[in-house]
């Protein structure tokens, strides 16, 4: 059997017909959701951000995007030499079983590889994106901030659902369900913020905002049964993933405040406070209308929904979130130290659970040739429990490049290489 090629281009599939939702754009995955007026990607967590990134001293109330940040990452399950022990499980299921204790002793073997598997074995792929120009914020003399913000997110995951195998007496084979499960989803999103200052003392000033984002969303799954083994079902199953996408709009609102001094700032945001729910497509529930190749895959999908590991029809939902933020600074907000944390889980839209705690630390110089330095770190507290270290540079004041590297590793053909890693490169206007 081909099974190291079936899974390995699924993958493929997943990551290409998806083209991070759970993840901040640009130098905001560095920093954390605190508000900085050097970073206009920030604007995109607190609604109440948008108001410190137009500068009243300028006479342009204007500030805009131009490209990107475009980010990229992934991260993989806790399986060393995945394909490997793919490999291994293939030699298993292929061997002409000629006795029951034969039989029995081949059963051990495969079960203990397909348990890990189940456990650990996934590949997710993270895209996101602004349009090109977006956000565009606009401050006007009064000092009320509108903001237009349009881009777009995706991910995608392929992971390994186990199911014990079996010996057939009668034929005197190995037989199992054990299935690669795919799920993706792109989020569209047009947002619309306003936020504003109402009440300004020598202690400081306190910024409130909202934001009404405008979502449209597009989710799919499918699931291919392990033995398959054929041309054939590799292209049904791809056909399906890239077929079986269901498309669903709804809203959701996001509020919030920051308290800004002369060397300090905290801040406080609720995202998807209506939590907007969209559709997944449906996995087919009646496997004799399926077509002959299609169905081993449909009645492996039934018998892991009789299981509960996966849903035939299910609904995602952005979960509500409330996220805490402060930071310090000095030398008129040069040098800052930031951190934020998120009050609770909430799940992305392929069900993966996150919930991030940042600190970060940047310097930014007045001259257009000192590039700009940040540095970072995050963990998520819940679901994988990944961590990143994280640097950034801005070089002539627009120029924004990003790399969090994964500090958790896997080997991959012997190598150790880190579960997960993310890029990102943008330009944007400059403060």
């Amino acid at each position: 059997m081909k099974k190291t090629l079936i899974i390995a281009g699924s993958l493929a599939c997943s990551a290409v017909f998806a083209a991070p939702v759970s993840q901040p754009f640009g130098s905001s995955f560095t920093l954390g959701s605190s508000a900085n007026p050097a970073s206009l990607t920030t604007a995109l967590g607190n609604p109440a951000a948008s108001y410190f990134m137009v500068n009243s001293e300028e006479e342009d109330n204007f500030r805009t995007g131009i490209v990107g940040p475009i980010g990229f990452g992934y991260e993989v399950g806790q399986v060393d030499s995945l394909e490997d022990k793919i490999d291994e499980l293939d030699k298993i299921l292929d061997v002409q079983v000629t006795s029951v204790a034969q039989a029995l002793s081949l059963q051990n073997q495969a079960n203990q590889l397909i348990a890990q598997m189940g456990r650990d074995a996934n590949l997710k792929v993270m895209m996101g994106t602004p349009i090109p120009v977006f956000p565009i914020i606009y401050k006007t003399d009064n000092g009320g901030t509108f903001m237009l913000d349009l881009s777009v997110s995706a991910v995608a995951k392929a992971h390994f659902l186990d199911d014990d195998i079996d010996i057939n007496l009668v034929a005197l084979k190995l037989e199992t369900n054990s299935s690669l499960y795919a799920k993706s989803g792109v989020d569209l999103n047009l947002g619309l913020g306003y936020s504003d200052a109402v009440y300004s003392s020598d202690a400081g000033t306190l910024v409130l905002g909202g934001k009404l984002n405008a979502h449209s969303v597009t989710l799919g799954k499918a699931l291919l049964h392990l033995e398959s083994t054929n041309d054939d079902t590799e292209d049904a199953f791809s056909d399906a993933f890239s077929e079986q996408q269901e498309t669903s709009m709804d809203f959701g609102l996001d509020l919030g405040a920051i308290w800004a001094s002369e060397h300090y700032q905290v801040g406080i945001q609720g995202t998807n406070l209506n939590e907007p729910t969209f559709a997944y497509s449906e996995l087919p529930s009646n496997c004799s209308a399926e077509l002959p190749v299609d169905q081993p895959s449909c009645n492996a999908a039934l018998e892991f929904n009789q299981k509960g590991d996966l849903s035939l029809k299910e609904e995602y939902t952005m979960e509500r979130q409330f996220t805490v933020e402060a930071a310090t600074h000095v030398f008129n907000r040069q040098l800052s130290l930031a951190a934020s944390y998120e009050l609770n889980e909430v799940a992305d839209l392929v069900g993966d659970k996150y919930q991030w705690a940042t600190v970060s630390t940047s310097y930014y110089s007045k001259s257009s040739f000192i590039p700009a330095v940040r540095l970072g770190y995050k963990k998520n507290m819940t679901g994988s429990e990944l961590s990143y270290a994280m640097f950034g540079a801005t070089l002539f004041k627009r120029l924004n490049l990003d790399l969090a590297y994964g500090l958790e590793k896997v080997k991959i053909d012997g190598d150790e290489q880190p579960r997960s890693l993310y890029f990102s490169a943008g330009i944007e206007s400059a403060f």
